[in-house]
């Protein structure tokens, strides 16, 4: 009997599934595969292809069909051509289709298959689907093509606000002290070497984006404060989806998929939905039903039969806990 595989590669980790009959076999777990990150292209796809040989060891590979892997980076044919040419030397016994991790996101975590999903992860993006066949995709490549919000914005909106509040430039905030909690500094001084000469790691800023969020649930009005900008900006960009796909009755999901969205301060989502609903009000907006990489299966599954996608989708929903799990 066939095995399907999916995939999720994203800027922190990546996650592969292998599946057999809407059973979950094996799930393997790496580091960030997203050649646009610090490890380059080599580097992404080097562990990407470590944690699909991980995946299917000790099974036959001859009976898996293609696999979907649903990639961060994967943004323009470009991209896929280029993770391609490594895959090729890496896993050559691998078949597969790449596409970008907006689409698995949204196919796992809709109900329906269609609607609109909102990547806040280290990065954010937006995909639709109608179900029309309609796409509209925007946003995921930073700030200077009109993106913001994300674990690596917010980071980023933490230290500015943070300096500022030491420096006497702005207001006093929580933030001040968390920071160089955070970061394993005694002052601030030492924190401005240690990143003015690059001795910081360059993912170690991440860790500050929890903080936020502790800092707003202990009523820090800077702290609310970035993530109401970070939720106006989002809310932007699915409204400016849902106009460009013509979604009339306003009637379609909205997908809260990454990290970020489940942060313990609930600022971020109800300034959202807030927002989103003053213009469409029927949505309905949720956090996903299944993870990503199960989005990835299922894509896998449809691609080759199309007629058994539903039955793996209610089968792994049956199995919700293990494939959230994931």
């Amino acid at each position: 009997m066939s095995f399907y595989m999916g995939v999720d590669g994203g800027a922190s980790k990546t996650e592969v599934v292998l599946a057999q009959d809407g059973q979950i076999l094996k799930v393997v777990r790496g580091g960030p595969s997203n050649p646009q990150g610090p490890m380059g292209l080599e580097g992404a796809m080097d562990q990407l292809a470590q944690c699909l040989r991980d995946a299917i060891q000790g099974y036959d590979a001859t009976h898996l069909r293609p696999a979907v892997l649903g990639l961060a980076g994967a943004d323009f044919p470009e991209d896929i051509e280029a993770m391609s040419q490594q895959l090729a030397r890496l896993v050559p016994w691998l078949r597969y289709a790449i596409v970008n991790d907006t689409e698995i996101a949204l196919l796992g975590g809709s109900r329906t298959g269609y609607g609109i999903v909102g990547i806040c992860g280290t990065s954010t993006n937006v995909l639709g689907i109608h179900p029309s066949g309609r796409r509209c995709q925007i946003g995921g490549l930073g700030y200077e093509f009109g993106d913001f919000g994300g674990g690596a914005d917010l980071a980023r909106e933490v230290l500015h606000a943070a300096f500022r509040s030491h420096e006497g430039r702005g207001p006093k905030t929580l933030l001040e002290s968390g920071v160089l909690e955070r970061m394993g500094q005694k002052s601030y001084e030492g924190l401005k070497r240690a990143m003015y000469f690059h001795t910081i790691h360059p993912l170690a800023f991440l860790a500050l984006v929890p903080l936020c969020f502790e800092a707003s649930l202990k009523g820090d009005a800077v702290s609310s404060r970035l993530l109401e900008r970070m939720a106006e900006s989002l809310a932007q960009t699915v409204i400016a989806t849902a106009n460009q796909l013509h979604w009339e009755d306003g009637a379609f999901e909205v997908i809260l998929a990454g990290s970020l969205w489940e942060g313990v301060s609930p600022v971020l989502q109800d300034h959202f939905r807030r927002l989103v609903r003053q213009v469409y009000p029927q949505c309905d907006i949720h956090l996903p039903e299944l993870a990503p990489v199960m989005g990835a299966l299922l894509k896998a599954v449809e691609d080759d039969d199309q007629a058994s996608s539903t039955q793996w989708r209610r089968k792994l929903r049956e199995h919700k806990d293990q494939a959230q799990g994931v």
